[in-house]
């Protein structure tokens, strides 16, 4: 299990919101133009977007993206890139729950034989 001192190192969303020996939860609430910090993801996971329209992922390697989102979207950790921050780059409130399967590394040199 994280402990408050992993989460604050490493936030994957800006709330710990459930932990089992199986999954974490993670939820993510950004207000337009907020920022969640940058994190790295090493564990296969899969997104629903609960609420928003735009967000912008920059990435480690300084190039970023724009995505835009709807309620009720997935995106799977091979959609995206392993270090990443995100902004709120749209005008309503973005929100996304993040579920995180322990024991499943997020392997990013293998994603392009997933997509």
């Amino acid at each position: 299990m994280l402990s408050s001192a992993d989460v604050a190192v490493n936030p994957i969303g800006t709330d710990l919101i459930y932990e089992d020996e199986r999954i974490r939860v993670w939820r993510i609430d950004l207000a337009p133009g907020q920022v969640a910090d940058f994190h790295t993801h090493e564990l296969d996971y899969t997104t629903v977007v609960i609420d928003g329209d735009v967000v912008e992922r920059p990435n480690e390697d300084g190039t970023a993206d724009l995505i835009t989102v709807a309620p009720g979207q997935l995106m799977r950790w091979y959609d995206g890139t392993q270090r990443h921050g995100l902004r709120n780059a749209g005008t309503r409130p973005f929100r996304n729950v993040i579920v995180e399967l322990k024991g499943l590394p997020a392997d990013f040199d293998a994603r392009g034989s997933r997509k």
